[in-house]
């Protein structure tokens, strides 16, 4: 894929800098500098990191300019507005609402060399259905085995990038089957969890997460067979 290409993120400036819009200009150096310094605690390489960091100095570079900035938040507030709508025609009129106004969700453009950097960062924002969403598609339609990367050199920039993309799909089927799990969705965890593990499983990279969703699985376990003893004969 050319650099150049770009794809549609459904986030925003703010968020990823942890900002309100009414943020001052001190705020938002400070948040960028706390962002930046705030590494991914998990086993991510320098692309994936670097990628991450770009992103940070996009969102940051918009914010920082005044009229940048000003247009950002033009569309960002008609978005909102947008979403305000919604909420008091779904109170109006039930499911009816959300029918008739779906606006599209507010998007960033991440050129594709820094595609799993905005990974990396909705994993962190816990947008975990997302990431699967998003992340998947560059782990299908390839032979499994940790050795099969030349396959994603036409869907992913850099082959090197896999091994971050493989991390941060497995991280968020943990994250998200653990919520599922307070919710006591039992078995809607255990999809979750286990597909992160067979993911690591047939790759065979990252073995402590995959150790890690692996003792989730196992002290799920009780919880399933209860939740099945409850359902009526």
């Amino acid at each position: 894929m050319q650099g150049k290409q770009a794809v549609q993120i459904a986030l925003d400036y703010y968020r990823i800098l942890g900002l309100p819009l009414a943020a001052t200009e001190e705020q938002l150096r400070q948040a960028y500098n706390d962002r930046i310094l705030q590494l991914p605690q998990r086993e991510y390489s320098t692309l994936a990191i670097a990628a991450r960091k770009r992103i940070l100095e996009q969102a940051y570079m918009v914010l920082s300019d005044p009229r940048e900035r000003s247009k950002y938040d033009q569309a960002y507030l008609a978005y909102a507005y947008d979403q305000t709508k919604i909420e008091i025609a779904s109170e109006d009129n039930g499911e009816t609402g959300n029918q008739n106004h779906n606006p599209q969700p507010l998007t960033i453009d991440v050129a594709k060399e820094n595609l799993v950097g905005a990974l990396v960062l909705l994993q962190e924002l816990g947008e975990y259905e997302l990431v699967l969403r998003l992340g998947q598609p560059y782990l299908t339609n390839r032979v499994p085995g940790k050795s099969d990367r030349h396959s994603q050199r036409r869907t992913l920039t850099n082959a090197d990038e896999l091994p971050d993309v493989i991390l941060t799909v497995a991280l968020s089927c943990l994250e998200l089957g653990r919520e599922q799990w307070q919710q006591s969705n039992y078995e809607n965890a255990a999809i979750s969890l286990e597909t992160g593990e067979e993911l690591l499983l047939r790759e065979g990279i990252f073995t402590s997460v995959q150790g890690e969703i692996t003792a989730d699985v196992c002290r799920l376990r009780p919880y399933r067979i209860l939740d099945l003893l409850a359902l009526p004969m």
